[in-house]
């Protein structure tokens, strides 16, 4: 395996600290994901 560069280990560094912070937020995440769609849904019903 090759060495990887700065820039490639800034990216999986960050691809990991993105998957844990939604693996902590995702029922919290989901629930505003579900709440925004049902105001859309909402507000195009209004219309």
């Amino acid at each position: 395996m090759r060495k990887l560069n700065t820039n490639e280990k800034f990216m999986i560094g960050f691809i990991l600290v993105l998957l844990l912070a939604i693996a902590f937020t995702w029922e919290d995440f989901l629930k505003r994901i579900k709440d925004a769609l049902d105001q859309t849904a909402t507000e195009q019903v209004e219309e």
